[in-house]
């Protein structure tokens, strides 16, 4: 009993807890367009799709520089590597604030990008060390905050945005890092480098590991292709006073994808992801019924959409990381590793493509990409992926 009740009481929630929030933080900055690219490209005198290529190359970044840069901070405390991160988005995230031009916003942006992939590289392995005997429930809260980032962060962060301006929600988030930073300083313990051996690097990727990030580029690709330009698809069939709650729905129905993936992951990773991508394109149908469509039935299709959409997406991570750390078992780090940066090269690549017809003034044509990426990956998972993992 005694020692039970004393494993609890070791138990780093304060800390765990900060990381989660500092994750919430982290996401929401990577999002902040998506509900507010309207107002930014306004205020700054550019176009829509060139705040949106600002995820591209976020993305692009992260997706560049994540492994190599990784590689090197291994050799130091991740304690110290960790605060580092958060101290890169702290000061992107005042750059954003103080920009005055496209210029200077992109260098905000990519500033935090640096360290982003490091963060996320990070938060499980720190969090598993620090609560020995409960890892599943250390990595499930610092988890939480990148979920919650999707339900509360972008809907709030748009919310301000168009109440005060995009520059205001930019500092309360600068001071939201801040606040993290206060509390992980003295609660988050020392954390020297592990020895680990060097031959796990040099195994060579087995072809269900192959497939599988076929599938992931596919599927992660169509979905920012349309979750890019989110806000514009819901300003052009809802108006764009119901953006943030078009938002928010998507965050809250990711919230029952994520619940309803943890809980069946494990029994049926396969068929859940292509239920995940099937429900992809039941989405872009949906979305292009509201486009032909008009007042308030354009207003409910686009919100069944974004509620179905918003579920998919939430379910995605949880089944991904699942798949891959399943193919890739015998080198869980290298495949955990090319699971975020396959993740965010589809990121940038669909922002990418979500741009070119965007530009074209053609902003249904996002929900065309999403519908065809969905419907090939879900082929990829079905005819190749699937009879290798089986």
């Amino acid at each position: 009993m005694n020692t039970n009740h004393a494993s609890e009481a070791r138990f780093p929630i304060v800390p765990l807890t900060a990381m989660s929030f500092a994750a919430f933080v982290y996401v929401t900055f990577e999002m902040f367009a998506v509900g507010l690219i309207q107002p930014m490209a306004q205020d700054l005198g550019v176009t829509e799709s060139r705040i949106g290529l600002l995820m591209t190359a976020y993305a692009a970044v992260v997706a560049v520089i994540t492994i190599p840069l990784m590689m090197w901070v291994s050799r130091f405390n991740k304690r110290t590597v960790f605060l580092v991160t958060l101290g890169f988005l702290l000061i992107g995230i005042v750059i954003q604030a103080l920009t005055i031009n496209y210029t200077m916003l992109a260098i905000g942006r990519i500033t935090a990008a640096l360290t982003h992939g490091i963060f996320w590289a990070l938060v499980g392995p720190m969090a598993a060390r620090m609560s020995p005997g409960h890892t599943g429930k250390a990595v499930g809260i610092v988890s939480i905050g990148s979920t919650m980032a999707l339900v509360m962060g972008s809907p709030l962060a748009t919310w301000i945005g168009e109440l005060v301006g995009w520059r205001v929600a930019s500092w309360i988030l600068g001071a939201l890092t801040v606040a993290a930073i206060a509390v992980l300083i003295p609660t988050v313990p020392s954390l020297p480098p592990l020895t680990s051996t060097k031959d796990n690097t040099k195994k060579q990727l087995s072809w269900g590991l192959i497939s599988l990030i076929v599938f992931l580029l596919l599927a992660v690709t169509g979905v920012f292709a349309a979750y890019t330009y989110l806000g514009l698809i819901l300003a052009a069939n809802a108006g764009s006073a119901l953006v943030s709650t078009g938002l928010f729905v998507f965050g809250a129905m990711g919230l029952i994808g994520v619940t309803v993936a943890t809980r069946t992951v494990d029994r049926r990773m396969l068929r859940g992801s292509a239920h995940t991508t099937t429900l992809f394109i039941v989405a872009a149908v949906l979305g292009h019924l509201a486009f032909a469509s008009g007042g308030m039935l354009a207003t409910v299709l686009v919100f069944a959409a974004v509620a179905v959409f918003g579920a998919a997406y939430g379910a995605l991570p949880t089944l991904g990381t699942t798949i891959f750390l399943h193919a890739g078992r015998e080198n869980p780090d290298s495949a955990s590793s090319i699971y975020v940066v396959t993740y965010q090269v589809g990121i940038a690549s669909g922002a990418a493509l979500g741009a070119l017809v965007v530009d074209a003034n053609w902003i249904a044509g996002t929900l065309w990409i999403l519908a065809g990426l969905s419907l090939a990956s879900t082929l990829v998972l079905a005819l190749w992926a699937r009879p290798l993992l089986r």
